[in-house]
């Protein structure tokens, strides 16, 4: 159940991110936390696999869930730092790449 806890609030933090973020100004940044819903949907399908496994390949499993835990978290932190470091979302514009062709 804690995993449970800790995929949906990590998933509620990074909906509520991209929501927040222009698909023009900031396709980067979207697509980066599209992958770390991918990640959390990773680990959600890791605590499937562990609820059937034996107990060493549940540790791995739960192991695996972690990492993909983190990465989604870490990958949220970083952009919601930028977010910040500019004055939040409306403020946001990504350099470089196609983001300054659109």
């Amino acid at each position: 159940m804690e995993y449970e806890k800790q995929i949906n609030e990590a998933r509620a933090r990074i909906d509520s991110l991209d929501a927040s973020l222009d698909n023009q100004h900031t396709p980067f940044m979207k697509s980066q936390l599209r992958f770390a819903g991918h990640l959390l949907d990773d680990a959600e399908s890791a605590m499937g696999h562990a609820a059937e496994a034996g107990p060493r390949d549940a540790a791995m499993w739960h192991a695996f869930a972690d990492l993909s835990i983190q990465h989604a978290t870490q990958i949220w932190k970083t952009i919601q730092k930028s977010v910040e470091k500019y004055g939040g979302p409306a403020n946001v514009r990504e350099v470089g790449g196609d983001a300054g062709h659109l």
